[in-house]
């Protein structure tokens, strides 16, 4: 079977696929807008921490620049200076140092000698030696083992109608490892300081500054793998003491793409395995919805099949009220019930119709069944009135107006019991005595047919009319025993050459059981059995293949046992024996419990 051929299949596919896509859909959107807001977020963040690295450096030089301007400014440094004298210049050098908590201050002369200098080394001197009849001030970047030194110079001016340049005061401060290490603080990213095309100071491991050197000149945003990690990188110039960028310094700032992808991998695994039960729950939830629509379903559907199969209309679909049922599927399984009663109902009032329209055949009936005894009779009694009429021949004639008077009740019986609608006297009865009573009636004075009970022992007391029963069974039975009869007279030829047999003696077999709340009774003979054409007659009123039948024993069987709310169905082969089974509920309905 196709997996969607089932409807609780198609509707437990339907809402599982509905729910996993919708799920699926709602978890990749989150993802993708996650993902994409973390991006967008992580160069923000770039772009806001450079912006705040410019503020901070132009900030500190532009301090730096005001305090050397404010130095060389004070008429103390000028005297000394204007001297010449290294020994008198130096020991102000020490302390203006310590006083702008500078790295480095260098003071030269007039022709650019250095007068005095703390804090500075050859390489530190070299590049602070600038023109010393420049009047400009100047802010520029140098390389150092330490890092980027930055160099702040202003000129030593002598107030006067044309300045006289004394000589110039230079200021230098560090970008080093430490400075890198209060930027990543202020900014939450790592920083490293080049110039030169060289990296001299960084938050990241000395190993890593070869890696950082190519995007210097970047002008743009762009990435770098460092020790198997990617990072964003913003590569920003700095700024000299009036705002100018100078082209030899650059300042690097980085932030980590991976370790916010980590981050964004753990919510991401936190919301697979979320979305991993949710289509759990939505899978049980959707299995449950198709079952509540077609539970309800199922069971109209297998009561369907019962009633094809057995053509019991009493069959009904058990109905559970639960709130998770579904209204509709309750609402057919309702009206099912509904159908089989009004059929049953309908099938009820179209026999007694058909009984009553079947009346219009009586007279034709009584014209064959009653003329031939009425004549009989009259044969008879003509023979009585003649006084030649010997004594046997006077018994004769008796015994044959006994008999045809016994045959015309009969049939007076029958007619009169088709006819009248049947009234039940409901009681508690034992199913096996009444099986064995019948078969009593049924073989009273013939002994010939062989006849075997296989009865359920434990077979409960059901609530029937017990006469009506009886009158049924006795019925069948007659006509099983006639069956056999006829085959046993088949096979001997009635006193012509014997037949030889290839199957067991004729006989007859009453079973009784239980099945499902219900009794069964079934007939089984080895008889004649019924022909294929006149298998659709053998209900009809006064259809009979028998000579002396009247054709209303099994039509009557049929109405009491429906009459008692159970089914009588005939199965038979010719030349090999007829069955009847006799379906009755164990409660008749309407009987006072």
């Amino acid at each position: 079977m196709r997996i969607a051929s089932s409807l609780t299949n198609r509707v437990f596919l339907a809402c599982t696929l509905l729910a996993i896509l919708s799920i699926g859909f709602a978890f990749y959107f989150v993802d993708e807008r996650a993902s994409s807001e973390a991006e967008v977020d992580l160069r923000q963040g770039l772009i806001e921490a450079g912006t705040l690295l410019d503020q901070y450096g132009a900030t500190r030089t532009d301090h730096f620049t005001r305090l050397a301007r404010v130095v060389a400014d004070l008429p103390k440094l000028k005297a000394a200076v204007d001297t010449g004298d290294p020994p008198t210049v130096q020991p102000l050098a020490e302390e203006y140092r310590a006083e702008m908590d500078a790295d480095l201050l260098v003071l030269t002369g007039r022709r650019g000698a250095v007068l005095g200098a703390t804090g500075a080394d050859a390489a530190t001197l070299a590049a602070a030696e600038q023109d010393p009849r420049s009047l400009e001030q100047f802010s520029t970047f140098a390389p150092h083992r330490r890092g980027v030194l930055q160099l702040v110079s202003v000129p030593i001016l002598l107030d006067g109608q044309i300045p006289d340049i004394l000589g110039r005061l230079t200021v230098g401060v560090f970008l080093d490892d430490r400075l890198a290490a209060e930027f990543k603080n202020l900014t939450g990213s790592e920083i490293a300081f080049g110039v030169r095309g060289r990296i001299l100071a960084s938050t990241l491991p000395p190993d890593a500054r070869p890696t950082l050197e190519p995007v210097m000149s970047d002008s743009t945003m762009g990435s770098v793998d460092i020790s198997s990690e990617e990072f964003l990188v913003l590569a920003r110039p700095l700024l000299a003491a009036d705002g100018a960028q100078d082209a030899t310094g650059v300042a690097l700032v980085l932030r980590s793409r991976t370790e916010r992808m980590q981050f964004l991998g753990a919510i991401r695994t936190r919301l697979a395995g979320v979305v991993v039960v949710a289509v759990l729950l939505a899978t049980l939830l959707s299995y449950g919805v198709a079952r509540t629509m077609t539970r309800p379903l199922a069971a109209v559907t297998t009561a369907m099949r019962e009633v094809a199969a057995t053509g019991d209309l009493t069959h009904k679909v058990a109905l559970k009220s639960r709130a998770w049922d579904d209204e509709d599927a309750r609402l057919l399984a309702s009206t099912f019930n509904t159908l089989t009663e009004s059929i049953t109902r309908f099938q009820r009032e179209g026999a007694q119709k058909d009984r009553l329209s079947s009346l219009g055949r009586l007279s034709t009936v009584i014209a064959h069944e009653i003329r031939n005894p009425l004549m009989i009779i009259r044969a008879s009694l003509s023979t009585l009135r003649g006084d030649r009429a010997t004594p046997s021949e006077r018994r004769e004639a008796v015994s044959d107006i006994d008999e045809e008077t016994t045959r015309l009740n009969r049939v007076v019986t029958e007619v009169l019991d088709f006819a009248r609608p049947i009234r039940f006297d409901l009681a508690e009865a034992d199913l096996n005595q009444i099986c064995r009573a019948s078969a009593e009636a049924a073989w009273t004075g013939d002994s010939t047919a062989a006849l075997t009970f296989d009865l359920d022992p434990d077979i409960p007391s059901i609530v029937t009319d017990a006469e009506r029963l009886r009158t049924v069974l006795v019925n069948v039975l007659a006509n099983a025993r006639h069956a056999v009869l006829a085959t046993a007279h088949a096979v001997t030829g009635n006193g012509g050459p014997t037949i030889k047999l290839t199957t067991p003696a004729p006989g007859v077999i009453v079973q009784s059981r239980t099945a499902a709340g219900r009794v069964i009774i079934a007939i089984r003979d080895r008889g004649v059995g019924i022909t294929a054409a006149d298998m659709p007659h053998i209900f009809d009123p006064y259809f009979t293949t028998r000579r002396a039948g009247t054709g209303l024993g099994l039509p009557i069987a049929k109405n009491i046992v429906e009459g008692l709310g159970g089914t009588l169905v005939v199965s038979s082969s010719p030349g090999e024996g007829t069955e009847i089974s006799i379906d009755l509920p164990r409660i008749t309905p309407g009987a006072q419990t």
